[in-house]
């Protein structure tokens, strides 16, 4: 009993293995087909821009079955990954180009009906051909863009996300440090060549007011030379004769006073009458 017993444990013990085995394949095919219904060819991963600042993008759609619908609306996500930029950089002639990564950049998303209908054969199938185009008034650069695409019915992702490449020039970006150094020298210069000349002009005109200054005191130097002449010719000797000066006082008498010697005489009369008068007293 115990030697059955033995093989009988081991053969349970293999079903169950490969019963596990095959619970795990399902799961996997699965969440496979629901992450991943059909697959999606891309006629080309690198598409130039045309001319008119759009991008042309053809492939191709492989379902897993025809849809129930001839057009089946699909949702396009381009999550930006690098930029092509141009730019102006200080110590460097010309445009400077190179590639930026970008990190966490909100996915650009274009909807879109797909038709599956054969126009031949007027019947639905399970693949079909497409193209369109997305445009740089949109929101699209020349870069590198993740692109996934979604089946909105049931938001079922078709085929895997794809790495596809937008050919073409960006705007330039001017990223010197001094943009307009040469233009700021230029004014300069004129600011100093506009300043020395109205220097120059305010020496000639300070030059010239000397001058007219210079004449104008001669000319007037001139004027009071004439006009003294003048006075002096025109006087001649008929002008009146000069008045002599006398020593103090003013050289005149009142009538009716008398003379100095009377005077000092009336004043010596009245000096011997105090005199007398302060005897008696006594």
């Amino acid at each position: 009993m115990a030697a059955l017993g033995g093989p009988l444990q081991t053969s349970r013990s293999l079903f169950r293995l490969v019963l596990t085995f095959v619970w795990s394949l399902a799961l996997v095919f699965t969440a496979t087909s629901a992450l991943a219904a059909g697959r999606i060819e891309w006629k080309s991963k690198s598409f130039k821009e045309r001319s008119d600042k759009a991008w042309m993008l053809e492939l191709k759609i492989f379902l897993s079955r025809a849809p129930d619908v001839a057009y089946v609306p699909m949702k396009f996500e381009f999550e930006p990954q690098v930029y092509f930029e141009r730019a102006l950089i200080d110590g460097t002639e010309g445009v400077v180009e190179r590639k930026v990564p970008l990190e966490g950049r909100q996915p650009l998303i274009e909807s879109v009906d797909i038709g599956f209908l054969d126009a031949g054969t007027s019947k639905i199938e399970s693949r079909t051909k497409f193209s369109f185009k997305v445009k740089r008034d949109l929101g699209f650069d020349a870069g590198e863009y993740k692109v996934t695409v979604r089946d909105t019915r049931d938001g079922k992702i078709v085929g895997t996300a794809t790495n596809i490449t937008f050919d073409g020039e960006n705007e330039v970006i001017d990223r010197r440090s001094i943009v307009f150094q040469g233009g700021d020298g230029k004014k300069k210069k004129k600011k100093e060549e506009a300043k020395a000349e109205g220097d120059g002009a305010k020496e000639e005109g300070g030059e010239k007011k000397e001058e007219g200054g210079g004449e104008k005191a001669e000319d007037e130097s001139k004027s009071e030379g004439s006009s003294d002449e003048g006075s002096s010719s025109e006087g001649g000797d008929e002008g009146p004769p000069p008045i002599e000066e006398k020593p103090g006082g003013c050289g005149c008498r009142i009538p009716g006073t008398p003379h100095g010697s009377s005077l000092s005489l009336l004043a010596a009369l009245a000096l011997a009458g105090v005199v007398v008068a302060r005897r008696r007293l006594t």
